[in-house]
This record gives structure tokens, C-alpha cells and sequence, in this order.
């Protein structure tokens, strides 16, 4: 099975993934130069024309979001702990789906205070976007930063990193503000020392746009912060890898069971979406799969200079398959589309090693939702 696997944390390394750049005087370039990227295979928005950016992806919880408590999802004969009661259902399934991932990934928390301790002096103000549980605004603060502004959209979480901030001794230099950052106007956030020198946030998705991260640190790029205020990270980049692998194909694709044909019903298989796989009830790191092909840069983004809308069109990169196998499906499923019958179920994309194939990359204007397609690079007559 050919399967896009979108990396949870920063540094994770599974089969599609993101990474985040550090400080640098040209990351964008030089990591696009590293993993074979050219801007100029797609479409890019020229600023002359409108496009529609999308509503950005509003935090679990955040104020103004409809509020659906956990109390209310848990059946009435359930013991529920008094501390949960009046939190959003989305807040507690979030932190209890990847808020703890996420805090226990040492590797990211070491890049933070890398990245940091290369902008941070005493004379620095640090504005965060989504202060979350409060640790990256402790981190800032640690290296010496002058104040810290964390600005956190859901009240629950803003009181639970105020709590966390008092409790490591840091409640005198780091500000939190319970507002929606795009909600937040300038004096108010200069109120606590000043403009801020450095813009630091951490809310990439599984997909590298998926949580908006452009939209609000375009926004606070333009009007919360200095015009030279350092961005961390300065730069994301979004990669595929193509595998096969048995057992998503049996997590997501049905074919007899006792002798009993049940293959029409792969005629429902969705390969047009990409999904997580929570959604199929499994992590990929616990499926066995194989790589088919060297992974590939398919989005880039530039947080110090990039602006949403960037992204329309598709982009088509040649992809060398260095092992034979079956593609098909993962976070996204692929199939042949030049196998396609009316009405016929998906036909599994069959590659062979040494076969050179064409990766195309659509995307949506804001670069948050991603769709895949693979084409067999066929060579043209003269």
C-alpha cells in the first residue's frame, strides 16, 4: 500500500512529516536546495488577484467557539472528577490525545531552547502564540528573556499555565493573555514592557498548516511585533514518503472472508481525503510498512516572510520508485486512476523498481489541506 504519513510532532520521521527550521539567516533556501524543492513547480499567489484564505482553524475551546462540555459526552450513570465538569469536551480529548505527546517529546523541546537561546538576550520580549501548558513562554524566560506575553485563546488552559508559570517561579516575566491572537491589538500586548523582539510559537499540526500556524503568525508578524522581530520557528517544510504496507491495507480495504467476496465494498474507499490515522483507530509507527521511494519536500513555508494564499495549483515532482511494490493507501489512499472503470472498485497503484513516476501535490490556497496523486512518468515521443 502507498501510504502518506503525516509526522505528529516536529521531529517525527514516519512516512509523511514535518519538520520545523530553527534560526537562520536563509532556511528556507538552503533546506529546499537540501531536499530537492522548487518553488517554481507550482502555481504561487502573486498578490494581484484575490483568493479565499480560508476560516482559520480555531483552537478546542477557544472563547467565541461553541462550547460542548465533557460532562455532556459522558453518560449520566458516569463518575465524573468535579475538575472536569465545566471543561470543553474538546479540550480534555485534546490534551489527553497529543498535549502529553507533545510535552514528553524531549527532542522538541530541545529544539525550542536551541532556537531560543540563538535570539534570546535580557533586553528581549517574547510574544507566544498558544501558550498551551506554558512550556515553551518557561523556556524563554529561563534563558533570560526580559518578559514573556503567551497568549492562549482558551481560558481553561490559559488558568492551567498560569498555575504551571507560578509554580516554577516565573509569574513575575511571563504575561498570559486569554484572547484569540488575531483578537489581541498592539498596546495591549506592549502594555507588558514594550513591543516584542521575538515571535515564538508552536502550533503546527500533523499537517504543517494544519492548525493555521500562517495565518496567525502572519497576522502578529504584521501587527503585534517589531519589524525585525526574530521568528521561531523561521521556517516549516512538509514531507512524502512512499510506502506499502500490508497491514493498513487490511485496517482500510476488505477482501473475502470464509470463502465469502466482499470487494464491491472497496467501491466506497475514500482516496480522495487525506486522514489521520486516528481516524482508522491505529498509529503508524505500530504498522510495518516499507519504503518505496526517498521522501519528498511537498510544501514549504517561510514563516518570517511567507503570507497565506501562497499555495494554489498543484506542483508535480519526478519520483524515482527504488523498490518494487503495491501503492494504494494510508493517510491519504492512492490509487491507479488510469485503471479506473465506472463503478469498479480502486485499482492498486503497482510500481517497479528503477520505475520513475510523477508525485503531484495539490493544494488548498492556504496551504492547510493537501491532496496527492501519483502518474507514471511516461516519456514523450519526439
Amino acid at each position: 500500500m502507498f501510504t502518506f504519513h503525516i509526522g505528529d510532532e516536529v521531529f517525527a520521521k514516519a512516512c509523511m512529516n514535518t519538520e520545523a527550521v530553527g534560526m537562520s539567516d536563509a532556511p528556507d533556501d538552503e533546506l529546499a536546495e537540501q531536499e530537492g524543492y522548487d518553488e517554481h513547480d507550482y502555481d504561487a499567489y502573486d498578490g494581484d488577484e484575490p483568493y479565499d484564505e480560508g476560516m482559520p482553524y480555531k483552537p478546542p475551546g477557544s472563547e467565541g467557539k461553541e462550547t460542548n462540555l465533557f460532562e455532556a459526552n459522558v453518560p449520566k450513570a458516569f463518575l465524573i472528577p468535579e475538575r472536569l465538569r465545566d471543561k470543553p469536551y474538546e479540550l480534555i480529548e485534546a490534551a489527553n490525545d497529543w498535549h502529553y505527546a507533545m510535552m514528553n517529546d524531549h527532542p522538541r523541546n530541545e529544539f525550542y531552547r536551541d532556537c531560543l537561546r540563538r535570539v534570546v538576550t535580557p533586553e528581549s520580549i517574547v510574544l507566544e502564540i498558544g501558550a498551551g501548558s506554558g512550556l515553551l513562554s518557561i523556556i524563554a524566560a529561563s534563558l533570560g528573556a526580559k518578559a514573556v506575553i503567551a497568549i492562549e485563546a482558551n481560558r481553561h488552559l490559559a488558568n492551567v499555565a498560569r498555575e504551571i508559570i507560578r509554580r516554577n517561579g516565573f509569574e513575575s516575566r511571563i504575561h498570559i493573555i486569554n484572547k484569540m491572537s488575531t483578537e489581541c491589538q498592539p498596546e495591549e500586548v506592549a502594555a507588558y514592557g514594550g513591543t516584542p523582539t521575538v515571535l515564538l510559537s508552536e502550533i503546527l499540526g500533523t499537517l504543517l498548516l494544519g492548525e493555521s500556524a500562517l495565518h496567525y503568525v502572519m497576522d502578529a508578524r504584521q501587527r503585534l511585533v517589531a519589524h525585525n522581530a526574530a521568528v521561531v520557528p523561521r521556517a516549516g517544510c512538509q514531507f512524502a514518503t512512499l510506502v506499502e504496507s500490508q497491514d493498513i491495507e487490511s485496517i482500510t480495504s476488505v477482501r473475502s472472508w470464509e470463502g465469502i467476496d466482499l470487494g464491491w465494498f472497496n467501491t466506497l474507499q475514500d482516496t480522495t481525503s487525506m486522514v489521520f490515522t486516528k481516524q482508522y483507530g491505529f498509529r503508524f509507527s505500530s504498522c510495518h510498512y516499507r519504503e518505496l521511494a526517498a521522501r519528498q519536500a511537498v510544501l514549504h513555508v517561510d514563516f518570517a516572510y511567507d503570507v497565506v494564499g501562497l499555495w494554489r495549483g498543484e506542483m508535480r515532482q519526478r519520483v524515482q520508485a527504488t523498490k518494487s511494490g503495491k501503492w494504494g493507501q494510508g493517510l491519504q489512499l492512492i490509487e491507479d486512476l488510469s485503471q479506473a472503470a465506472a463503478g469498479m472498485a480502486p485499482a492498486p497503484f503497482v510500481v517497479t523498481e528503477g520505475e520513475w513516476l510523477i508525485l503531484v501535490t495539490r493544494y488548498s490556497a492556504d496551504g492547510v489541506t493537501l491532496q496527492f496523486q501519483l502518474e507514471r512518468d511516461i516519456p514523450r515521443a519526439d
